[in-house]
């Protein structure tokens, strides 16, 4: 998935292209995340990995790391988070009422 957005006023440009792919490790699923691209004209590249109980987070998780990088939270995000959504509830085989760990989704929140 990719995010264009050209510099409007205090806003940066960018140009962001995120991959995800479901792994097994330790007979757990987890969500790995490549963010490559450029934030107002530096370089950007982060890896990381969302356990498949909070999945759902990894928009969020993209966004922190944006902000890292200088993306502004008032700028708005292009995600296309439905797609994102529907593909990870198929790829995980979601359903409604599957738990969610919340140390797990905290722990992910205070990175």
């Amino acid at each position: 998935m990719a995010v264009r957005r050209a510099r409007a006023g205090p806003c940066p440009g960018c140009l962001v292209d995120m991959e995800y792919q479901l792994r097994q490790r330790d007979r757990e699923t987890y969500v790995h995340v490549d963010l490559r691209g450029e934030v107002t004209g530096r370089g950007l590249h982060e890896r990381f990995a969302l356990h498949g109980d909070v999945a759902y987070n990894v928009l969020q998780s993209a966004c922190r790391r944006l902000r890292r990088h200088g993306f502004a939270d008032h700028c708005g995000h292009a995600w296309d988070y439905e797609r994102v959504f529907a593909d990870l509830r198929r790829q995980l085989h979601a359903a409604p009422g599957m738990p969610v760990d919340l140390a797990r989704f905290l722990l992910d929140r205070s990175l």
